[in-house]
């Protein structure tokens, strides 16, 4: 059987810079290419100098693919493509093709503009990444060439996000990225077609963490809210204000907000019953 080699070149023990290099039958495949949201130098981003040491990574990757829009999935793509060097396909669904840039340029403004950090990348370089990217449908048979082919399945987790399986022959790798089982008030629980793929990557962030149910925390998250704007919009301290800001920065904002509104739907009924009983 011939050989399929897996080689994280980001987040291989830590969250952020999410970025695997997978070799299959001869064909190399880039799995996301996010940032390290917690350096402010070169180690933000991927080890790209594991593919080549100079030139450009056109030549040694027959394809990119990005799982969602999230930085530290997609936070080095124009860094990858434009400073370093590659022209080459990059696939990702048409919501993260829409959403990406967007995240790209704010993060861009604020590490440039505002910190006034060098060696990064630019608006037009942001630009010039997009236009090599290639949307992808859900479910979507895509023949990058003559051996390689993909197809991306939901994962769930935000809007956009895919899981991948790539194949070459009868060789076949699954790539989850971050993935939710759970549905909650706007996104689905992640699906994907019955399959034996010889090599599994999975997203472990909460592997071993056991957490409370989503109906817990957000009861818990809906009180605080509460409680702050009967205080006028503070929080009983500087801890609990930084909890909230924690909670609405969080990946899980978009269903925050769902909450949010969900609450304030009732609340109207809720007054709207009151008034007419009165």
């Amino acid at each position: 059987m011939p050989e399929i080699k897996v080689t994280p070149l980001g987040a291989g023990q830590d969250v952020g810079r999410s970025c695997i290099l997978v070799s299959i039958g001869g064909k190399n495949i880039m799995l996301d290419c996010g940032m390290h949201m917690g350096f402010n130098d070169d180690r933000r981003f991927p080890d790209f100098s594991y593919i080549t040491q100079q030139g450009r990574l056109t030549e040694f990757l027959d394809c990119v693919i990005i799982s969602h829009f999230h930085l530290d999935h997609c936070g080095a793509l124009p860094y990858m493509s434009e400073m370093v060097g590659y022209d080459g396909p990059i696939y990702m669904t048409h919501p993260t093709k829409a959403i990406c840039p967007i995240l790209l340029e704010d993060f861009r403004k604020i590490t440039v503009d505002k910190k006034g950090e060098t060696n990064f990348f630019t608006s037009q370089m942001i630009k010039d990444c997009m236009k090599k990217v290639v949307p992808l449908n859900l479910h979507q048979t895509v023949q990058v060439d003559d051996e390689l082919e993909i197809k991306a399945y939901y994962a769930g987790h935000v809007l956009g996000a895919a899981m991948v399986q790539i194949k070459v022959g009868s060789e076949s790798v699954v790539y989850t990225g971050d993935y939710n089982m759970t549905p909650d008030r706007h996104l689905g629980a992640a699906w994907i077609d019955k399959c034996r793929p010889d090599i599994l990557i999975s997203e472990s962030t909460y592997a071993t963490t056991i957490r409370d149910s989503k109906r817990c925390r957000e009861r818990d998250f809906l009180k605080k809210v509460h409680e702050t704007v009967e205080r006028g919009g503070k929080g009983a301290d500087e801890h609990e204000s930084a909890h909230l800001l924690l909670h609405g920065a969080h990946r899980e904002s978009q269903s925050l907000l769902q909450t949010l509104h969900h609450l304030d739907q009732s609340e109207d009924q809720k007054n709207l019953c009151t008034e007419k009983h009165v």
